[in-house]
């Protein structure tokens, strides 16, 4: 893999944000930078001077291009429109407070999307500037802004590292969809990294860079991953860019490397070396691009593929790279720019094989065999003809010798869906400042001095504890905290090994320190009684307080996502390895050895995150993810019957701040204890915010439903009451199993072993429960309700002094007939007593 002899570069602005456009018919290479000046290049000529244009106050930090015009925008907040030609400004398109970030035409050149800080994207008519559209619900502002190739669509992406699909097909532009968690956010303005939209060329596929810092593309049709360009950056991809015929990926990293990627393969074909590039585009028709660095540097490469791969630029438009798709052997057709709706593109040479829908999708699904181990996957293609001896079909324009290389993409593209691995109540990095760790019991913030760090343990009871700060060498990545303790955990990459390093509150005295050699460790866990290590191989470790190991066993190769342990019990949850981006758990007693759950689902939607894993305080395992769903695990310590409980719907709670989220803290009993986050943040600030403690609200009923306006009839009123009554109910029944399971539990599961205190708080909770369904009678009596459901109430009642009351409620609203049920199950239940 060859590469052409170094370029030398134009020196074309002052260090800072350089970005570079070719013109669309390729003449003019036009640059813009830290300078504030705009510079046209003529191409064919490169030892001419450039042409200057001073318009802009502050830095220029976009440039896009048509056939006839170019675009700008500035950190002054204006953006306007030239002539290609003269560089003369013709209009300026928009003025606003805050500044703007990016820019881009339309195909047709007859729409210019803007996105900046403010959190508002606006589109301007190139024809008439008072036409424009506005792209609203960003929670930050928006770095990079995007046209669909035939102009019906516009994809945004926020700092947040959310990405947003609207159609402005109609005249009020809709969301049509969002993507969020799939990319990382973006620290601030100076962050180089890019997460982009780009649109394939045919339009079938986007183009982004998801938070393992790979491009992966994303289906037009099911919004859902297709393939990934992996393996190729050590570090953030800056600038990614289609080559206008479709055929190859342009990709620059913060790693000094420039990588050319087959469309069709995903491999790697060319590789350049350059430091600090920020911006890459294609030549419109010849086999070059340019590039542009922090430095203020252009550069332009010829030949960028290699002469036997080589195909023709500007012509044909080769396929987008799908999974099953009938189109991977050639080109497809022309796509006109501008052209509105479906596009077609089925090679000729194929019109006569496809004409049955069905023979087609058997054909796609029948060519893959696990021939060379690469790791098919049954459940991701299925596999209909396992059993027969007839030899395997291919995919239309497949050779037999990609088909090895196209089943080791397809653990590319499952490991490109796997979740990463993260340590409950840890942030990343932001002013050299993080949380290692966040509970409900206190936090640990660390902050890098560049010659090594500086850790603070702060609690939120300062009467039981007092905060202490340490120097650490080490660099620790991952923490706990309890009451008693501390534990922390750092990866050495130049040693290629991991420590762990416990501290006791008390002081030095009770601490102690482990190495790892050929290991990282991925996810740790502290409990009053143990410390668990999930490392990189698979290993989990458990140690006492004191170092001493006490179990190791090795989980199935699935890569760890996180641990949480309480007491005795641990939780550990893994990817399913399927790519199916399920997440699965297994649950233990470490003490006993003795496994409670092993490989159940843990249940967060597709395509959402988990955010967060820890034990309430009462000792039960909870989740909270990234839709901001609370749940908790219930009757987990009998095999088989472990069920996750949504405890909490954050986003369903009915408040009026839509930029709100929530860090978790802890759970206890009926409480949410949490950091409110403010203006779209996804991760508390430092200093640490006030802690919150929200009412646990099971998601029966919507917010909507159980909200009661002064102008309601009586009859909205009891339907509404009734609601908030069976919701608390079922709240209050959840909380009284999990009570109930846990006293059984420290009872070896025999009643008669509970003590008084155990047996006068049952009592207690299920005389309140008696009294919400006394509350739930009463008003469907009141309201005249069919006996059936009232009966149906009865029966939900725990104590005999309840049902008496509820026969009395019978009676006052005459309903005589319930009131003989009541009665008859009175002595139902006395007879089984006696």
């Amino acid at each position: 893999m060859a590469q052409p002899q170094h370029v030398v570069p134009k020196y074309a602005h002052t260090p800072g944000l350089t970005r570079v456009a070719y013109s669309a018919d390729g003449r003019y290479l036009i640059s813009v930078g830290a300078n504030r000046l705009i510079r046209k290049f003529l191409v064919d000529s490169p030892d001419d001077e450039p042409i200057n244009t001073e318009y802009h106050e502050k830095d220029i930090t976009g440039i896009a291009t048509s056939k006839t015009h170019f675009a700008t925008c500035s950190e002054d907040g204006t953006a306007s429109l030239f002539a290609v030609e003269t560089s003369e400004v013709e209009n300026m398109l928009m003025r606003q407070s805050m500044p703007f970030r990016d820019v881009t035409f339309s195909n047709d050149g007859q729409w210019i999307a803007l996105a900046g800080d403010d959190t508002t994207v606006k589109l301007v008519n190139t024809k008439d500037i008072t036409r424009t559209l506005s792209l609203t619900g960003h929670r930050q502002g928006v770095k990079h802004v995007s046209f669909h190739p035939n102009g019906a669509l516009v994809t945004t992406a926020s700092f947040d590292g959310t990405l947003r699909v609207f159609s402005i097909s109609s005249e009020e532009p809709e969301l049509v969809k969002t993507f969020d968690g799939l990319a990382a956010s973006i620290k601030d303005e100076l962050d180089e990294a890019s997460i982009k939209v780009a649109w394939h060329p045919d339009g079938r596929v986007f183009a982004t860079q998801n938070k393992t810092r790979d491009v992966i593309t994303i289906n037009r049709s099911t919004w859902e991953p297709e393939r990934s360009f992996a393996n190729g950056h050590m570090g953030a991809i800056n600038d990614y860019a289609w080559s206008p015929n479709g055929a190859y990926l342009a990709t620059a990293g913060s790693d000094a490397k420039i990588l050319i990627w087959d469309t069709k393969s995903q491999n790697i074909v060319n590789k350049f070396n350059y430091r600090n590039i920020i911006c890459v585009v294609w030549h419109p028709t010849k086999n070059e691009i340019s590039f542009t660095s922090n430095m203020g540097q252009l550069y332009t490469i010829p030949g960028v593929v290699p002469e036997k791969l080589d195909m023709p630029f500007g012509k044909s438009i080769y396929p987008a790279p799908l999974i099953n798709d009938p189109d991977a052997g050639g080109a497809v057709s022309s796509v006109k720019p501008g052209a509105r709706g479906p596009i077609a593109m089925v090679p000729d040479e194929f019109d006569d094989d496809i004409s049955n829908v069905d023979d087609l999708e058997e054909v796609q699904r029948e060519w893959i065999e696990d021939d060379d181990g690469a790791g098919y996957i049954p459940d991701l293609v299925p596999d209909t003809d396992s059993f027969s001896d007839s030899p395997r079909k291919r995919p239309y324009g497949l050779a037999s010798d990609d088909l090895a290389s196209n089943k080791r993409r397809f653990v590319t593209v499952m490991k490109g869906m796997q979740h990463e691995a993260f340590q409950p109540g840890s942030t990343p990095f932001i002013n050299q400042r993080r949380y290692l760790a966040m509970t409900s019991i206190g936090y640990i913030w660390t902050v890098d001095q560049y010659e090594y760090n500086t850790v603070t343990v702060n609690f939120f009871d300062r009467e039981k504890h007092r905060e202490y700060h340490f120097t650490d060498h080490f660099r620790y990545d991952k923490a706990c905290l309890t009451d008693d303790a501390a534990l922390f955990a750092a990866n050495d990459e130049d040693r290629a090994g991991s420590r762990l390093f416990f501290r006791s509150h008390g002081g030095l005295t009770d601490s102690w320190d482990l190495s790892f050699p050929n290991e990282t460790i991925a996810s740790i866990a502290l409990s009053k009684t143990s410390v668990v290590v999930c490392s990189s191989k698979g290993y989990v470790r458990v140690f006492n307080l004191h170092g001493s190991p006490l179990r190791l066993y090795r989980q199935s190769s699935n890569p760890v996502v996180c641990c949480a342990s309480h007491d005795d019990f641990l939780m550990v949850v893994r990817n399913q390895g399927d790519g199916s981006g399920k997440l699965m758990y297994t649950l233990e007693n470490v003490k006993h050895d003795e496994t409670l759950q092993k490989n159940d689902v843990v249940d967060i939607p597709y395509g959402a995150t988990l955010r967060s894993l820890f034990f309430s305080e009462e000792g039960d395992p909870c989740i909270f993810d990234s839709e901001g769903v609370l749940l908790i695990l219930m009757h987990w310590r009998q095999p088989l019957q472990a069920k996750w409980v949504p405890l909490l719907d954050t986003q369903a709670m009915g408040r009026d701040n839509p930029d709100e989220s929530f860090w978790p803290l802890g759970v206890f009993e009926n409480k949410f204890n949490c950091i409110i986050l403010k203006g779209g943040e996804k991760n508390p600030s430092i200093p640490l915010p006030i802690s919150s403690e929200i009412e646990i609200k099971l998601p029966v009923y919507s917010a909507l439903s159980t909200k009661s306006s002064e102008h309601d009839s009586a009859q909205q009123k009891d339907a509404t009451d009734s609601m908030k009554l069976e919701e608390r109910y079922l709240q209050e029944s959840v909380l009284l199993q999990l009570y109930k399971d846990g006293v059984l539990a420290s009872c070896g599961g025999d009643e008669s072993l509970m003590d008084d205190d155990q047996r006068d708080e049952l009592s207690r909770r299920e005389l309140a429960i008696d009294k919400l369904v006394l509350q739930l009678l009463q008003v469907l009596c009141r309201r005249g309700g069919y006996d059936g459901k009232a009966y149906g109430l009865v029966k939900m009642i725990h104590k005999d002094n309840a049902l008496r009351a509820a026969s009395k409620i019978a009676l006052r609203y005459e309903m005589t007939s319930l009131a003989e049920k009541i009665n008859r199950e009175i002595e139902k239940r006395l007879e089984e007593e006696e």
